[in-house]
């Protein structure tokens, strides 16, 4: 009877920051992925696209899952767009589309996210990231690798690179982050895969085309 539930975020066309090229595409082609080849089903599918992307929104739909997932489910978070490091803080966060520049209360701190995953009581849940910045979701004393096998509880992280600036790609391709975690899970012929293996796919293929280092831990 378990569930796995998908919410999607890609952010393009910002009021105040910069346009990116690819994170709307990428993020709707994970989506596609996940619920032709996996067992990802639409009406447990949430993609919030653009101006659908605002702080109140992303807050919202993840805070519902904490009423929503039961022990049994599964959660993966799919989040394309800006990134952003507060050093006075040491605080990483994810940019709204309605989000003022350099207003950094209009901003989800990454700390808010964790708290809100820390009390999903999934079975599983998954968090990736594609923006800069991103590998601020590890606290600095994070373990190394460690595989979790099935029967019991994770919660893992992917980011496209640590506390640096990570590319948004050519216009009409994918992020060099986005592209690796396509090619993976298109390629990919296992029933079951551990994360583990996609971490390491990634971080390698990433290296192979760009300068940044996605990281990838248990939360």
């Amino acid at each position: 009877q378990a569930k796995n539930y998908l919410l999607v975020i890609g952010i393009n066309s910002y009021s105040s920051w910069p346009t990116l090229n690819n994170a709307v595409s990428d993020a709707k082609q994970v989506k596609e992925v996940l619920t032709k080849k996996y067992s990802f089903d639409s009406l447990d599918v949430t993609i919030l696209l653009n101006e659908e992307a605002t702080r109140f929104n992303i807050y919202e739909s993840l805070r519902k899952y904490i009423e929503k997932i039961s022990s049994r489910d599964n959660l993966l978070i799919y989040y394309s767009g800006h990134g952003y490091f507060d050093k006075l803080l040491s605080e990483g966060y994810w940019v709204p589309v309605d989000a003022q520049a350099n207003d950094v209360s209009a901003y989800v701190p990454n700390s808010q996210i964790l708290k809100i995953i820390e009390n999903i009581n999934s079975q599983h849940t998954f968090l990736v990231a594609d923006a800069c910045f991103s590998g601020s979701l590890f606290a600095s004393n994070t373990r190394g690798y460690t595989e979790h096998v099935e029967k019991y509880k994770s919660r893992w992280g992917l980011a496209s690179g640590r506390l640096e600036f990570v590319s948004d790609g050519s216009a009409g391709t994918n992020s060099p982050f986005a592209s690796a975690l396509l090619s993976f899970l298109k390629e990919n012929e296992k029933e079951k895969v551990a994360i583990s293996e996609l971490v390491q796919f990634v971080k390698l293929k990433v290296s192979e085309t760009s300068d940044q280092t996605p990281l990838g831990n248990p939360l």
